[in-house]
């Protein structure tokens, strides 16, 4: 008996089953179109409330699809807030202390812009401390100093804080002949702090006695290994940094820095330098390409200061090309004429490593590269032109010189009027050296 139930009440699953298949073949149940259709139900569902009362028949309303979309909400835009106009913008006076009390007002999250090519004065900095997402846009103002100021004065300055970002705004200094001068030699065109994560970008740098654009960390750290207050995430982009007093781009304790499509110099001392001031401080992480260096004093990329592995290293030079170049700018007297563009060198006991460059054009006077204390060293594909003749006391002229450096790689370059592709003390090894010239 149970049996012939079972099979009873199977057979009527496969029947209700078979009915369902069928209106939904048919359209009646779930289609988008015919008896079944929302639309079609929302029409029924009016006809209905004709008949009963509205009270009730407002419950079962259908809302339409595209009624209901309306409701999403869209993405919240950032708030923009434009200078005031009481801050004068011809440069006539300084106004950084109402640049900040303004800025002081905006909250974090939001987008403040400046009058398109205007120009505000300053005598002291304007500060930001502690900042997050804001976007600032100078609309191509320019911030102009109009006093000599005090020794440690920036143009602007960021002091902590993240996702920050400045574009299409222009700085300018006190130093009109781009001359380096050591009692004012820290007054930088954009101070960089302790930042977490900013993108510069179509910004400007004039005639500052300090870098154009420094960065460095926000607070002490107690301990070699204690990064926090280190600036971290940066890239600066379509900069424009010319007559600066000392370095255009300084990474003193900062990394994960990409600085591309640039044009830097003249400046007193290098177009880009990464030198920690004591070997707990980072300078890592490092990338430059695409960028155009003009004349310096010093050199095109130099990496000196203290600091070794893990600290300092892992720097990236692609495809960039040295315009002007190294000339007598008054610094260290007297003028050492054989510099090379690229000065990589450790002290005391500590190694470097990972440095990489490839595809850049450069300007000799003697070496090229120089590398002390390096380990894993690609120098490949790049073009160095030497002079001729050579300067006064510069015999060496090699394309790559080596000290106590290990696993370096020197594979097709050309290094137009050199003596040698390269030299090495009896430290070094582990070179590889193919496919260089130095027709």
């Amino acid at each position: 008996m149970r049996v012939r139930r079972s099979r009873i009440f199977a057979v009527v699953l496969l029947v209700v089953a078979a009915v369902c298949v069928s209106l939904l073949g048919s359209g009646a149940i779930g289609s988008g179109s015919g008896a079944g259709s929302p639309s079609e139900h929302v029409r029924a569902a009016a006809k209905k409330c004709t008949k009963k009362k509205r009270r009730k028949c407002r419950k079962k309303r259908v809302m339409p699809a595209i009624q209901a979309s309306r409701l999403v909400p869209s993405a919240v835009k950032p708030t923009v807030y434009n200078v005031p106009k009481s801050i004068k913008s011809d440069c006539s006076v300084p106004v950084e202390g109402k640049v900040m009390a303004w800025l002081a007002t905006v909250p974090d999250g939001s987008t403040v812009t400046f009058g398109k090519g205007g120009c505000y004065g300053q005598d002291g900095t304007i500060t930001l401390t502690g900042r997050n997402g804001l976007v600032i846009d100078g609309q191509g103002a320019e911030f102009r100093a109009l006093t000599l100021g005090g020794s440690h004065r920036a143009n602007w300055r960021f002091i902590g804080g993240s996702n920050l970002v400045v574009r299409n705004m222009a700085v300018r200094g006190s130093n009109a002949e781009g001359v380096y001068d050591h009692d004012v030699e820290w007054q930088h065109g954009y101070s960089i702090e302790g930042v977490q994560g900013m993108n510069l970008s179509n910004v400007q740098a004039r005639e500052t006695f300090g870098d154009g654009i420094y960065l460095w960390r926000g607070a002490s750290s107690p301990a070699c290994g204690d990064d926090a207050s280190s600036a971290r995430n940066l890239t600066i982009a379509n900069a424009t940094l010319e007559r600066i007093g000392r370095q255009g781009v300084a990474v003193v304790d900062a990394e994960q820095v990409k600085l591309q499509d640039s044009t830097i110099g003249p400046v007193a001392w290098a177009n880009v330098d990464l030198e920690t001031d004591d070997d707990c401080e980072i300078a890592r992480h490092v990338i430059v390409q695409d960028n155009s260096f003009g004349s310096n004093g010093w050199g095109v990329i130099v990496n000196g200061g203290f600091g070794g592995d893990p600290q300092v290293g892992d720097l990236r030079v692609v495809d960039n090309v040295q315009t002007g170049p190294t000339i007598d700018t008054g610094i260290l007297p007297p003028f050492d004429p054989c510099r090379a563009p690229v000065r990589i060198l450790a002290s005391g006991s500590l190694y470097r490593s990972g440095y990489t460059f490839s595809g850049n054009q450069f300007l000799a006077p003697n070496n090229a590269f120089v590398f002390r204390q390096i380990r894993t060293v690609d120098v490949s594909s790049n073009s160095v032109t030497f002079a001729q003749p050579p300067p006064m006391g510069c015999s060496s002229r090699a394309g790559v010189r080596l000290s106590d450096s290990h696993i370096v790689a020197i594979i097709g370059n050309a290094f137009s009027g050199a003596s040698s592709v390269y030299v090495k003390d009896a430290l070094s090894d582990g070179i590889t050296e193919t496919g260089n010239t130095t027709d």
